[in-house]
């Protein structure tokens, strides 16, 4: 497979998976399937960030996957905003 497809179907699966995840914040029956898809959203973006990295993709400025991991981070740092304020 091309580094090129793999590098672009990494970026917006990433930027996907990240929307995903941070639908599941509104239920908190949901925030273990958010968890879930937050992992799968840094693996993707971490291997479209790397792919940039490596082979210097100059089309764009930032890579998709950056944002990607914003959003795949943000069930995360919920989840531990919630254990931290409820802490007794």
């Amino acid at each position: 497979m091309n580094v090129k497809v793999i590098y672009k179907f990494s970026g917006y699966l990433s930027i996907v998976i990240g929307i995903l995840a941070v639908l599941c914040i509104y239920r908190i029956q949901y925030m273990y399937y958010g968890v879930i898809l937050s992992i799968l959203g840094f693996i993707f973006a971490g291997i479209n960030i790397f792919l940039n990295a490596k082979h210097y993709f100059e089309q764009e400025k930032y890579p998709k996957g950056y944002l990607g991991m914003f959003l795949s981070s943000l069930p995360v740092i919920f989840m531990m905003l919630i254990i931290f304020k409820f802490k007794k």
